[in-house]
């Protein structure tokens, strides 16, 4: 019965991907035919694309265009609903490419601010924070001379979930707690519920999780007070994260077996994509590897299609994790795969930087050089190409400074980690103090913990570092290891883990007060600064910042 069932499923989704690939090829036909007809055929081209998009249910009415429409709305029209199609299909590269056309033909029309709205969306779905940003705001800016809270809402929850992606909840929390107000000024129970989702997740982020249960189950109620199934769906896989990063994996995969069909049939490709991250979280949490696989496989799949390198980083790192205890060469595979991209992300925020930091001097330059230009002779625009060249050697100077000081940083956090000599003892005893107060252990029982804490603190911040090398290094396997662990201390092997990493922080916390909080998550092991953060306060009861505050 479940082999037929899994056949049908997949012959569904092959049914499904034959549609949307005809569908695909019609609109990439028609849109030839507009860029490079006239007359009649380019309108026929324009009209029959605006009938596509119609029964996409994109446009709320047919749009018909003749003779009379002046060439730049006929072409903002395109370029405007094309960018929809594409956003609304997960192909993400050609929404943004669309949008980007559409714009300076949307400038001054009621369009511009819709037009805004989706690039910053497009940006912000593949990554590319600082340009989310920047379209989301000038759309707030436009929604806020309106004087529309509706709209003004809509826009602050934009903002507040592109901060989320750039690890910058605090950031976040500011703008969605203006569109709550908003929102509430609009009365308008469907825009509320939104943001009540997005400021679970802000809180979710912050690591304050009961807060974040609070609001995602306020958001739930008025979506189903309101009938939106849609919407929703969407509440409860956000749910769903909240209950995964409380460890609540059996409720979590409870939800998410209700929301991955669902999104599925309604082709929700970005929410199914999450989900199925989030499912094979919950299922390798539950010690169900070969489960969590295909969940991992179907996210990646989906999230290479839609360029979000980001959320693909996170199913190749899941993928790694499933693989490795029965299928290694894979998981070398997945691995490399996952370094790849985090690689390439990190890079990306690099070269980001560094063009602005570019694009800044390069502007004051050019200021300068005219008035050179208006003031002096020939002789003084020698001079200014001789200190252009000066300049240009300080820029380097200045950023190879930056990259050794960066590196010297680094080094000292590393060494600060992985030091055994240093704070391997001071690690130990944190590790098993409270146990000592409970019980007496016996000598095998501290010399097995003693392995543990060793290998974690020499392992510190390695992709290798999981808990199937652990084992392995141990000459025990995974499950011996969780046992023997959960009877001495009480705690899976991933909570000891943890604990051992964050003692480590800790003491990196109390004694470098340089390293910022993000080398510090990078260097115990985690992709992101939102995850330490909220490890570190589930342990200690305070963020990073707040500790090291209260040390100084």
């Amino acid at each position: 019965m479940m082999k037929r069932m899994l056949s049908a499923l997949v012959w569904c989704l092959i049914a499904v991907f034959q549609v949307a690939a005809s569908e695909g090829k019609e609109v990439a036909a028609l849109l030839s035919r507009f860029k490079t007809g006239e007359g009649q055929e380019r309108l026929q081209a324009a009209n029959r694309l605006m009938e596509t998009y119609h029964q996409e249910e994109l446009t709320d009415g047919l749009l018909c265009f003749d003779d009379r429409t002046h060439p730049d709305t006929l072409c903002q029209q395109v370029w405007y609903w094309t960018a929809e199609h594409y956003y609304a299909s997960g192909n993400y590269q050609d929404a943004l490419q669309y949008g980007e056309l559409a714009l300076p033909l949307c400038e001054g029309t009621d369009v511009e601010a819709n037009c805004l709205n989706l690039l910053a969306l497009g940006y912000f779905r593949t990554t590319q924070y600082e340009a989310a940003a920047e379209y989301a705001k000038r759309c707030y800016r436009i929604d806020e001379q309106s004087g529309d809270p509706d709209l003004m809402s809509s826009s602050l929850n934009t903002i507040a979930g592109i901060y989320i992606g750039a690890n910058q909840p605090y950031e976040a929390e500011k703008y969605i707690l203006k569109g709550l107000e908003m929102a509430h000024k609009a009365d308008n129970p469907a825009r509320m519920a939104v943001l009540l989702g997005m400021a679970s997740e802000v809180y979710h982020a912050q690591g304050d999780d009961e807060k974040a249960i609070q609001y995602i189950d306020q958001a739930c109620e008025v979506e189903r007070k309101l009938g939106h199934t849609d919407r929703l769906m969407v509440r409860l896989a956000q749910k769903a994260s909240v209950l995964v990063g409380r460890h609540d994996y059996a409720d979590a995969e409870q939800v998410l077996s209700e929301v991955i069909p669902y999104f599925r049939q309604t082709q929700n490709v970005q929410s199914l994509g999450i989900a199925c991250n989030k499912m094979g979280m919950a299922l390798l949490s539950q010690e169900r590897p070969l489960e969590a696989i295909p969940y991992y496989r179907e996210a990646a799949d989906l999230f290479v299609r839609m360029g979000d390198k980001h959320n693909e980083m996170h199913a190749r790192k899941g993928l790694y994790e499933s693989f490795w205890s029965q299928y290694p060469d894979s998981a070398k595979m997945e691995l490399d795969r996952f370094n790849d991209l985090k690689d390439t992300l990190y890079n990306q925020a690099i070269a980001e930087s560094l063009a602005r930091y570019n694009a800044e001097f390069g502007s004051d330059w050019l200021q300068q050089e005219n008035e050179i230009q208006r003031a002096r002779t020939r002789i003084a625009i020698l001079c200014g190409i001789g200190g252009m060249l000066l300049l240009a050697v300080l820029v380097w100077i200045y950023m190879h400074r930056r990259m050794k000081l960066r590196e010297a940083a680094l080094n000292t956090i590393i060494r600060q980690l992985r030091d055994a000599a240093g704070h391997a003892e001071d690690v130990k005893e944190e590790a098993v103090a409270d146990l000592q107060e409970e019980k007496l252990l016996s000598r095998s029982d501290k010399e097995f913990l003693n392995k543990v804490v060793t290998f974690v603190i020499k392992r510190v911040g390695q992709s290798d570092a999981s808990i199937e090398s652990l084992a392995s290094d141990m000459c025990i396997t995974r499950g011996y290891l969780n046992r023997k662990l959960k009877t001495i201390t009480g705690m899976t092997t991933q909570q000891y883990v943890q604990r051992i990493r964050m003692e480590q922080a800790r003491l990196v916390l109390e004694g470098q007060k340089e390293v910022s909080i993000s080398e510090l998550a990078m260097q115990c092991g985690f992709e992101d600064s939102t995850s330490f953060t909220r490890a570190f306060r589930r342990v200690f009861g305070k963020t990073p910042s707040q500790y090291r505050e209260d040390c100084a």
